[in-house]
């Protein structure tokens, strides 16, 4: 996935769990938006042109 794929997939998690009221599934949804934007985050620094191998 790319990073605009998990763009994606956190606002559609976040927009589902907005339409939630409070509950376990919300608060995975949640969750999940979360992991997305730790995913794009670290997808973003792997794929950097600066990113060099150990020295």
């Amino acid at each position: 996935m790319k990073a605009a794929d998990y763009a994606r997939m956190v606002e559609e998690c976040s927009r589902q769990a907005d339409a939630m009221p409070p509950s376990p599934e919300r608060d995975a949804l949640i969750e999940k938006a979360r992991l997305y934007r730790s995913y794009a985050k670290m997808d973003n620094w792997v794929a950097s042109k600066e990113l060099q191998p150990p020295a």
